[in-house]
């Protein structure tokens, strides 16, 4: 058993102990569709297409109530590369100016979304971020507002690319604009589900990742 392996058993128990995910266990399944607004070949290799999103609170605090907010996406795999599965994108939200230090949000609008670790395409890393860029109405955190808002108004993020330490440029634009709460068991994982150039950077805190999120699964029988 590797050292990532050990570091991630308490999440596999822990999930066992909720029956569900440790972390964002409370979220909102939508289908929607992502729209690539930078120019091809400018950063990350992420098209337009389809996909599959959760909007998510970290701890599950119910109502409104502040938490670490999650958004994430499943890319499926261009026409060409059936073989290599879908691409999983994962973000959480984070103080204001910084990609890592994780920090509950206190309502949706006023959100950053962060990847938390750069994505090595290429031999340079990047970072993604989003942020919502179409209102959602209600108070506070609610997932009951933005649930309501994809099924009647559609919700749109802004999502954006850095280099390194470089300055956030536009990426891509997602919009969700249907509720489906039928696949809310999707494993969405990063490490395991990515483009075959795009991995997370370090490779040693990747590791950590596929080992946690596996364990979250195995704890929930969700394999």
């Amino acid at each position: 058993m590797q050292a990532s392996d050990i570091a991630a058993l308490p999440i596999r128990f822990g999930a066992a102990l909720r029956s569900r995910r440790l972390f964002h266990p409370s979220g909102v399944m939508a289908e929607g569709i992502l729209e690539r607004v930078a120019p091809e070949g400018d950063g990350l290799p992420m098209q337009s297409c389809d996909i599959l999103a959760r909007v998510s609170k970290g701890v599950g605090l119910p109502g409104a109530a502040p938490d670490v907010a999650g958004l994430a996406w499943r890319i499926p795999p261009p026409p060409d590369l059936r073989s290599c599965g879908p691409w999983d994108v994962l973000l959480a939200s984070t103080l204001a100016g910084s990609r890592i230090a994780l920090a509950p949000a206190a309502s949706w609008t006023g959100a950053t979304f962060s990847s938390l670790m750069p994505l090595r395409y290429h031999d340079r890393l990047w970072w993604v971020r989003a942020r919502l860029a179409s209102g959602v109405d209600g108070p506070g955190l609610s997932l009951a507002a933005i649930e309501e808002a994809i099924a009647t108004t559609n919700v749109t993020f802004a999502v954006d690319q850095a280099p390194s330490t470089g300055g956030f440029r536009p990426l891509a634009r997602l919009t969700l604009r249907h509720v489906d709460p039928s696949c809310d068991d999707i494993a969405f994982d990063p490490a395991m589900h990515s483009d075959p150039e795009v991995e997370l950077a370090p490779r040693w805190l990747g590791d950590f990742r596929r080992s946690a999120y596996r364990r979250s699964r195995q704890g929930r029988e969700a394999e």
